[in-house]
């Protein structure tokens, strides 16, 4: 990776130092086995695992919502170090990114959303919290592989009504370490392939007087794993992180205490290695008049040995900071609870637009304005294009809440929250190089699939040509700017009781999200290059830097969200459970192009909320003398109004604008199995599977696809194009009636129809102190579809991780594989306009898979 390839040397001198000043430390240390020590070699496996997912202190096993936990330890032992690992570790949990680990996208149960717009104001289908706060960047989430995590809870089904916010699928929890009782530390180092240098570290202590402390961090820096051609000494997909977190809490009395905790954390991303399909390739859909080419790709898309792409290009930068405080007060048997939360991100995201390292090729007119919407050109010249995002983020949150204790038979539990997500800064674009242009020249479109005449006639780009300017990771000329803010209101309760070993519960939530957002620069307006002004590093522009300030949106959107539970416990080992939830994803509005003759019309500003009604029953054992642990359960979703990325209805659109929509109902059957067995003291195996097959009902229809599948020219005469669903007619949010693609039966775009997991551990003694382990998993994620009209397919792998080590109480040394036989897959895909390229394709980009990692890692504890 650039710039971090001189570090080496200075990274591999720190990881000898601290690995050779661990033995002597620890020596000069006292023995203690500390609370959070302990915590930390505790396995999710063994089932002695306390979850908050109902916001108190449950075991796993007597908790009615199907859940996957990871402690520290289980992270470790799995070789998870970031999101892409958690999720090929976790059957129903599917994580995708695009380039630089940007816009984390989380689907649990294959309720994967329709919509995946970039918007923060929009929400997520699961919702992130780290220490009981939500993240509102999903851009800025992957910092697992640095934080000190103690402890990570996935959650499934709706959990809208106690979790709150973007939680209409699940809910995932990352909560950090808490500072032990007694001194204790630890530190680990590891080595790998690729340059891959990690360290992290972390000591925990009392203070006296009731006050303990804890300090973390941790720090990695990783050279890629696919070749460039353009490049062939620097790997793509290189990254250097670090975070450094800390918490002090005060224990006042056995009825008071205070946790004060936060984190920073940076990392510097490289692009991820992907390439573009090439429009030869294609065959399927409509033919394109001007290249007469097939205009989709229909089959599953192919992984590569390497990529072509920009060289240097910029890294994408992220950066968070939290703080917390969280107050807890029993008072004669009722619990106050109090938790303040203040988070900041910011992030610059970088993409090669054009998918490769020699740029687009242009045709060049000499006529100015007059290049559009057509014109000749008299050379040839090509154009690299990046395309860049920026945000800046600020969230500050206040939940209040009063509870009964978990002793008595009536629980209870009422408390309150406000949440306000301000989003100062966003904006996206494309920056253009300028290939010699004079101040009279414009870029038209050429044949990409075959050499193109010397001069001739081409289509004016406007996807390039209002963004020409020398690229640069200091300065991009954006297509939109925007700034948005949520306010949430929200009263929250549950009541439940016991009847002897019957417990009934009710939850709901009462919600009320006012949002706000204002567009400041679009590019439909005009062709004119440079239009735009650049925006450098996330510094909000001055009022009337930008030539279009529109309209200011505001709407406030409001819900009810319950969730009825009813569990027995048959017997001690036996726990059966059912459940009623409904998920609610709040309605926003489409901000990235103003009302206008050339923008989007004025009835698709804003859409609705989507909902859904989960159904499940289940149960969670231990049997055979607790050597069996066997989870298991079926739900059913009914998911209603469904939000699907669409294009404008405005015929007189410059660009086809893409907008979020309500446009159908969907329909989910499924199960999931959990097991681990304990074959002898020194050996245990288990494994996982999901299967779950959300599919569109009557009615839900595709309108960003219209050009690609539908032929003829008047509704008579409407068919649909090879490959494509048939053609429906549809009455939109703004009352005209629209032929498009119909998406009955079809399965949402990345929703995972089959996943599971094998695993075998074993601990086998060498002698009174040392210990011999080992760990293989073996994981495997059936194809999802890239886009809603299932055309194209991707993603089917199935990858072991291996890991191998000694160790005693305090020291141990292990070897680790992930993607032992370096399997060759596609993690995401995503379909989008190409510059130089006819609106009429919809072009896949698409990213590769991690191939194998190996290394060594070393950890001692005291």
């Amino acid at each position: 990776m650039h710039g971090f390839k001189s570090k080496t040397l200075t990274t591999t001198a720190l990881i000898s130092a601290v690995l050779m000043a661990l033995p002597a430390a620890a020596a000069a240390q006292t023995a203690v086995v500390a609370d959070a020590a302990t915590a930390e070699t505790t396995s999710a496996e063994d089932g002695d695992i306390i979850v908050t997912a109902r916001k108190r202190a449950e075991d796993l096993q007597s908790v009615p919502i199907s859940m996957n936990v990871f402690t520290a330890a289980d992270l470790a032992a799995r070789n998870i170090s970031n999101f892409a690992d958690l999720a090929n570790s976790t059957p129903g949990v599917a994580i995708t990114s695009i380039s630089g680990g940007t816009v984390q996208n989380i689907y649990l149960r294959g309720l994967a959303p329709a919509n995946t717009a970039n918007d923060l104001n929009v929400e997520a289908n699961v919702g992130v919290f780290i220490d009981g706060i939500y993240q509102t960047s999903r851009n800025t989430l992957d910092i697992i592989s640095v934080l000190d995590v103690g402890q990570i809870e996935i959650a499934k089904g709706p959990q809208s009504a106690l979790f709150g916010r973007s939680t209409f699928a699940g809910a995932l929890a990352i909560a950090t370490k808490r500072p032990s009782r007694d001194l204790n530390a630890s530190a680990s180092a590891t080595v790998g392939v690729d340059d891959d240098y990690r360290v992290r570290a972390s000591v925990s202590a009392p203070l006296g007087g009731g006050v303990y402390a804890r300090i973390g961090g941790g720090y990695l820096t990783y050279d890629g794993f696919a070749k460039n051609v353009a490049d062939p000494k620097n790997n793509l997909g290189g990254t250097e992180k670090y975070a450094v977190s800390a918490a002090l809490e005060f224990v006042a009395s056995d009825n008071f205490t205070a946790l004060l905790s936060g984190f920073v954390t940076h990392s510097e991303t490289e692009l991820t290695p992907a390439y573009v399909l090439p429009l030869g390739s294609f065959n399927c859909g409509t033919t394109n008049a001007a290249t007469g080419l097939p205009t989709l790709f229909c089959g599953t898309l192919q992984s590569r040995e390497d990529t072509d792409t920009t060289a240097n290009a910029p890294d994408t930068v992220a950066k968070t900071r939290q703080l917390s405080l969280e107050l807890n007060a029993d008072l004669d048997g009722v619990t106050v609870v109090s938790i303040t939360g203040y988070t900041a991100a910011e992030n610059r995201a970088f993409n090669d637009y054009d998918g490769s390292s020699g740029g687009t090729l242009f045709g060049v007119c000499t006529l100015g304005a007059a290049c559009s919407p057509a014109g000749a050109y008299t050379r040839l010249a090509r154009a690299s294009l990046l395309s860049s995002g920026v945000e800046r983020v600020r969230t500050f949150s206040q939940e209040v809440r009063l509870q009964s204790d978990n002793n008595s038979p009536f629980q209870w539990l009422v408390g309150s929250n406000y949440f306000n997500s301000r989003i100062p800064v966003a904006a996206g674009g494309i920056g253009t190089s300028v290939p010699g242009l004079a101040a009279n020249e414009r870029l038209l479109q050429v044949s990409q699939t075959t050499t193109p005449a010397a001069t001739g006639i081409g289509a004016y780009d406007f996807t390039a040509n209002p963004f020409l300017v020398a690229v640069s990771s200091q300065s991009q000329l954006f297509s939109s700017y925007s700034r948005a803010s949520t306010q949430t209101m929200s009263v929250f309760g549950s009541l439940g009781y016991r009847f002897g070993q019957l417990r009934v519960n009710a939850e709901g939530r009462y919600n009320i999200d006012r949002k706000r957002a204002q567009v400041f620069s679009v590019s439909n307006p005009t062709s004119q290059p440079g239009f735009n002004q650049p925006i450098d590093g996330t510094t909000v522009p001055d009022t009337g830097v930008f030539p279009v300030n529109g309209p200011k949106f505001a709407r406030t959107f409001e819900s009810f969200a319950p969730r009825i539970t009813v569990d027995y416990q048959a017997t001690p080992d036996i726990f059966l459970f059912a459940s009623a939830a409904k998920g609610v994803r709040s309605g926003g509005f489409n901000t990235a192009n103003a009302v206008s003759a050339t923008g989007i019309l004025a009835s698709e500003v804003s859409y609705e909320e989507e909902t859904n009604w989960t159904y499940e029953a289940g149960f969670k054992t231990r049997l055979f003398e607790e050597r069996l642990q066997l989870n298991g359960s079926f739900f059913h979703v009914d998911w209603a109004n469904a939000q699907v990325s669409a294009f404008t209805d405005n015929p007189t659109a410059v660009n086809p604008v893409r907008i979020v929509r309500n446009a159908g109902d969907i329909k989910v059957n499924g199960f999931e199995l959990q097991s681990n067995l304990t074959l002898t003291d020194m050996f245990r195996v288990g494994g996982s599977v999901t299967y779950s097959d959300p599919k569109f009902q009557a009615g839900a229809y595709d309108g960003s696809t219209v050009t690609q599948c539908r032929l003829g020219t008047t509704p008579a005469t409407f068919t649909s194009a090879p490959g494509c669903p048939a053609i429906i007619a549809v009455t939109t949010g703004s009352g005209s009636v629209q032929y498009v693609p119909s998406l009955e039966g079809n399965r949402p775009q990345r929703a995972v129809l089959w996943q599971w997991n094998v695993h075998a551990t074993a601990d086998v003694p060498i002698n009174d102190a040392w210990s011999a382990t080992g760990r293989v998993d073996v994981n495997y994620t059936g194809p999802v579809f890239s886009n809603q009209i299932n055309t194209t397919a991707f993603g089917k792998r199935t990858l072991t991780n291996l890991r191998l080590g000694v160790e005693n109480e305090r020291f141990s040394i292990a070897v680790f594989a992930n993607n032992l036989f370096d399997k060759k897959y596609i993690s995401n895909s995503i379909n989008q306009p190409r510059a130089g390229v006819p609106f009429a394709f919809s072009v896949p980009e698409v990213y590769l898979g991690e191939t194998r990692r190996v290394g060594v890692t070393a950890t001692v504890k005291y």
